[in-house]
């Protein structure tokens, strides 16, 4: 049940007036208006369900880290990392250190869970999760930041959400829903593109890869499908959130979320992210939903604090520092999937201001990339496979993202100067295919790379971008 306060914020936070806008004064009237709206107490039990859903989450994704082996295969079996431009510092423990790191992200996930120690708990999650995917890039996935993203919230969280208040200000929901709806809403922007919306690219490259599946597996191979598909994929995600919104679409638009991220799910190996949206698409419902829920499965309070009383209301200054700060944390992340307009070039092939920006399913890239480097003093030169040093999935990824061949080509350059071949020069033959293109050189063969820092312009470098329609 959603609480109205029986009397405007801003009349009990100064202790006088009606609340009423008087002449004169439009932006008093705005500020009331707006602060009954955003300190207005509500039922936590949506956000407490949340924390609970996103803390058992983040226990299986822990538990599949140790079940499938990615720790020893992601942080101690490769002997090359790509860290994030000015992030170098960041690196794996030695030893049996990243077990523990992992086990120590679990009991932060399980705190979360169980609201125990609470903010500790949060806080070690966040701490965690976000230092061991800082490590390395090859492995960056967009949910990997949303997870980030909501630690921060989840470390902050009001006492209500935890079980120690009987509300919550209004703000935090939407600024939690504001969160969710990011991720939709830049995410259908992105797709906003010819190779999406015209060609179809890369859906056909997927579902003909997926014609196997039982049932829907005959209709990837209608020729009509992927168009559909690609229309239907960015709809969905510029239409989700509004639907949501609106109390006589909210069902339907909640099935089109399970739906969506189910066939996703089985289209794609993309881990937790179908399940962290389902589970977040559940804060646009009433925020009292899962009392509702509990009584009528004769579930009792399930542990729920009590909705029958409202917090007592902060001093106005006070009070307004909250929502400023979530909305400048909500203003960096509507900016920063904005940043690849500053940049020249195709985002989805020199991916500058790629990261980041929820550029979910966009591009379906391949390449190959071969290391020539040469010592001028002596005219020694040598040839070297990136698979002599990289693992399988690292040599895929850094195939076609320059940042990474850029940083292959600076450890190539240190190997060299450690066996006694110092001042060597590194250049790069790497070949690329975006989205079912033919291939197309991606970096200037005859610039020496080892020259080149991280923060320097990838133009001095990076090939432009032939348009060729694709297949």
């Amino acid at each position: 049940m959603e609480i109205k306060p029986t009397t405007p914020l801003a009349h009990r936070e100064r202790g006088g007036g009606e609340g009423i806008a008087r002449p004169g004064f439009p932006l008093r009237a705005i500020r009331e208006r707006l602060g009954e709206t955003l300190f207005a107490p509500v039922d936590p039990a949506s956000l407490v369900a949340y924390r609970v859903l996103f803390g058992l989450l983040m226990m299986v994704a822990v538990a599949r880290f140790f079940a499938y082996g990615w720790i020893h295969e992601h942080y101690l079996a490769p002997k090359v990392l790509f860290p994030y431009a000015g992030l170098e510092w960041i690196r794996p423990w030695p030893g049996v250190g990243m077990y523990l790191h992992f086990a120590l992200m679990g009991l932060g996930a399980l705190g979360i869970t169980l609201g125990v120690a609470y903010r500790a708990s949060a806080l070690t999650f966040l701490l965690t999760f976000t230092y061991a995917h800082l490590i390395d890039k090859t492995y960056y996935l967009n949910h990997y930041y949303f997870i980030s993203l909501v630690g921060v919230l989840l470390v902050l969280l009001p006492p209500g959400a935890v079980g120690a208040m009987r509300t919550v200000p209004a703000w935090w929901l939407w600024l939690f829903r504001a969160q969710v709806g990011l991720v939709y809403f830049f995410g259908g922007v992105a797709k906003l593109k010819s190779d999406w919306l015209l060609h179809a690219q890369p859906m056909k490259i997927w579902l003909r890869a997926s014609t196997d599946l039982p049932v829907l597996g005959h209709l990837f191979e209608q020729p009509w499908a992927p168009h559909a598909f690609s229309v239907a994929g960015a709809v969905f995600d510029l239409c989700v959130v509004p639907a949501l919104l609106w109390r006589r679409t909210r069902w339907l638009a909640y099935a089109a979320v399970v739906g969506f991220h189910v066939i996703t799910r089985l289209l794609f190996p993309i881990g937790m992210f179908p399940w962290l949206m389902m589970a977040g698409a559940l804060l646009f419902f009433p925020p009292d939903w899962p009392r509702r829920l509990a009584s009528r499965l004769r579930l009792g309070r399930m542990a729920l604090p009590s909705s029958s009383e409202a917090a007592p209301p902060l001093p106005a200054r006070r009070a307004w520092v909250g929502p400023t700060l979530a909305l400048t944390f909500i203003a960096v992340q509507l900016l920063l999937p904005l940043r690849h307009l500053l940049y020249s070039g195709d985002v989805l092939w020199t991916e500058e201001g790629f990261r980041f920006s929820w550029n979910v399913m966009l591009m379906e890239k391949d390449g190959m990339a071969e290391f020539r480097v040469s010592e001028p003093s002596t005219g020694k030169r040598w040839v070297v496979s990136p698979s002599q040093h990289l693992s399988p999935y690292q040599v895929k990824m850094m195939a076609t993202q320059p940042d990474m061949l850029l940083t292959f080509a600076h450890y190539l350059a240190r190997d060299f100067a450690e066996r006694g071949y110092p001042g060597v020069e590194v250049r790069v033959d790497a070949f690329a295919s975006l989205n079912g293109r033919p291939r197309q050189r991606l970096v200037d063969p005859e610039v020496n790379l080892a020259t080149v820092g991280p923060w320097d312009d990838l133009h001095g470098w990076v090939l432009p971008f032939r348009e060729v329609n694709p297949p």
